[in-house]
């Protein structure tokens, strides 16, 4: 085994190490009651999960996601969704590293810091397909613009958006990425013909993009879909209550990495002896500022920034004593080859260790974010077909344990009036207790120490009936 092996070696176990993580992300749990539900009634267009909104109308725009996921844990439980969960999003910068100029040595590293930057939504959920195809997609029309690869296969990509439609509204991701290819190589045709594609490689582009529009379409929702993304970017709640639509808080360090792949290619740009395309300055400047408006945009810029980071910086080192490695031109070295397998046996051991004890601390992990115990109270007590107030939160893992849900993370089918009528009894705003009346709630499941409890503590016609480290439960006192 070489050095440059070694290193990619290396480099592989490092994503997949850091892409292991524990099955916590709030909507899993109503993700795979779905999957069962569609497997064995098939696909439902109501809500069928609360009692607030029950027979709202449902795009189940993530169908074959959901499907995919109930049977993953059918076949292997929380393990297999771990594992499963950290292949997909290793494959993903695996295709990201492929389009970065500077192999190994640079794209190594450009692709582990657009990793870091988007793994703040990284987990057993449907939207890792969204960053699987758009890394996918990046990956096709990288290297056809770099005319590594036959211009004949980018008609894979209708086929790959019908396929990506039925996995998650996000597709539209891979539209939009299309469309500026398109027209960043149509401005860089008329700027600098010796620096773009020919006219008739653009039209076939647009060709393809409008193809990939219309067979979004194919889908159990039909053309409805097309108008979806549209929806949910519209929705003044959503984006207001839900913590992943928020801009970033760059106190946070979890957002750093963001902040330094922007820098690296505005920095890359300055010093490069090689004029960005209007391609790249459409793609990182949209992408980027989509993330500014919200986190859950992030992973889309550090999946788009990094070939173009990788594209300005190695021509800045031109003339430099490290072009030749950063390059990858400089001859490889076999170095000991005993010494190189007991380095990737070490790395291979410690990353089977760390997933084994993520796997093992799994059921720890879901008892520390969600009322495991709570729910075990309320089964036992015969409420769980009783009509609670419940958070936002851990409305998916309710669903899971088959209660009736006052609100879960489907914000889509409550829609932005619901939400802010939820919101009335969580803020405590001064007609708090409307919804809790309208509904005939009985009882209420709440995180410990909210602000809530604090009221419901003194309130007379509330009282404390469970309490552990994680919720808390009141019910309804008889009214006199």
């Amino acid at each position: 085994m070489t050095v440059k092996r070694l290193f990619v070696t290396l480099f592989l176990l490092s994503l997949f190490a850091i892409a292991v993580r524990e099955t916590t992300d709030p909507d899993m749990w109503w993700h795979l009651r779905t999957g069962e539900y569609i497997l064995q009634n098939g696909i439902p267009r109501q809500d069928v999960f609360s009692f607030t909104v029950a027979g709202q109308p449902w795009i189940t725009h993530e169908w074959l996601s959901q499907l995919s996921l109930w049977g993953l844990y059918q076949v292997g439980g929380p393990p297999l969704l771990i594992l499963v969960t950290a292949a997909l999003t290793t494959l993903t910068f695996w295709l990201i590293y492929h389009c970065c100029l500077g192999q190994p040595y640079l794209a190594a590293f450009v692709t582990l810091l657009s990793a870091l930057a988007s793994a703040i939504v990284w987990g057993a959920r449907p939207q890792m397909f969204n960053l699987l195809f758009f890394a996918l997609f990046v990956y096709l029309l990288e290297r056809w613009r770099g005319q590594r690869l036959s211009p004949r296969t980018l008609w894979l990509i209708p086929l790959l958006t019908l396929l990506w439609a039925n996995l998650h509204s996000g597709y539209f991701l891979g539209i939009a990425l299309l469309i500026v290819y398109t027209a960043g190589e149509a401005v860089q045709r008329y700027v600098s013909a010796a620096d773009s594609l020919p006219w008739p490689a653009i039209r076939r582009l647009a060709l393809i993009t409008a193809l990939a529009f219309l067979c979004a379409a194919i889908n159990p929702n039909g053309p409805s879909l097309w108008l979806y993304p549209f929806a949910t970017l519209g929705s003044g709640a959503m984006q207001s209550y839900i913590q992943e639509w928020h801009s970033p808080d760059f106190h946070l360090p979890i957002f750093w990495p963001f902040v330094g792949l922007m820098v690296l290619g505005v920095a890359g740009w300055a010093f490069s002896r090689q004029r960005p395309t209007w391609t790249d300055v459409l793609l990182f400047l949209g992408t980027f500022a989509a993330g500014l408006l919200s986190a859950r945009h992030i992973p889309i810029f550090a999946l788009a920034a990094a070939p173009i980071v990788s594209r300005c910086w190695l021509p800045a080192f031109t003339h430099t004593p490290l072009y030749p490695t950063l390059s990858g031109e400089r001859p490889d070295l076999k170095g000991l080859p005993i010494l190189n397998w007991l380095l990737v046996l070490v790395a291979l051991l410690g990353v089977v260790g760390w997933t084994v004890q993520t796997i093992l601390d799994n059921e720890a992990a879901i008892a520390s974010r969600f009322p495991v115990a709570a729910v075990d109270y309320l089964l036992a007590h015969d409420l769980a077909q009783a009509r609670g107030y419940n958070s936002y939160g851990w409305g998916g893992y309710l669903i899971w344990r088959g209660l009736p849900v006052f609100v879960d993370g489907r914000a889509d089918v409550y829609g932005d009036n619901f939400l802010r009528f939820y919101r009335q009894t969580l803020e405590l705003q001064p007609n708090w207790a409307e919804p809790l009346n309208q509904f005939d709630v009985q009882y209420i499941l709440i995180e410990r120490d909210a602000p809530l409890t604090a009221l419901l503590d003194i309130h007379p016609h509330w009282q404390a009936a469970y309490t552990d480290d994680v919720a808390q439960i009141f019910t309804r006192t008889p009214a006199p």
